[in-house]
């Protein structure tokens, strides 16, 4: 499924290999902790995806990148800000409206996507060039990612 995809497997009981690896289980156990403090709960497996989504944010000074935009391209979208809602609705919205809100975007969206039918000759060629868009973006993070690491690599080296 991905060809550039390279699996490592340390030795066993090397503590230069494994070291790494229990720093950042380490890591997720103190984060998850944190999580089951902070919303009062013992289901450890509700608050999983909450880590691995704080985990993926995080800035990472190799890269010049978080994991999630080394991995795909962008940002990642997270809370209203990131919607599609104006700035201005945001500061006014309340809880009761938030649904009005979301349903907005709904209707914006599928009217954008009937103009754009419009405008084109075929809704897959829409879908191809911003396919096609969106990989190259990635692919140029990721070349980023990795140039960054080996730049980081020589310094230390």
């Amino acid at each position: 499924m991905w060809k550039d995809l390279k699996i490592v497997h340390g030795k066993p009981r090397h503590s230069q290999n494994q070291g790494s690896v229990e720093r950042a289980n380490k890591d997720v156990e103190n984060m998850l902790a944190s999580w089951l403090q902070d919303n009062k709960t013992k289901k450890w497996s509700n608050g999983l995806k909450f880590v691995q989504s704080m985990k993926n944010r995080v800035y990472h000074h190799g890269t010049k990148h978080s994991q999630y935009e080394a991995m795909f391209g962008t940002p990642p979208k997270i809370g209203l800000t990131s919607s599609l809602l104006p700035v201005n609705m945001i500061a006014k919205l309340k809880i009761e409206e938030l649904q009005v809100a979301l349903e907005s975007i709904q209707i914006l969206s599928n009217d954008n996507k009937h103009n754009e039918v419009e405008e084109e000759d075929d809704e897959d060629q829409i879908i191809e060039k911003q396919t096609k868009t969106r990989q190259t973006s990635i692919n140029q993070n990721r070349k980023e990612s990795l140039n960054n690491l080996k730049m980081s690599e020589k310094r230390f080296c």
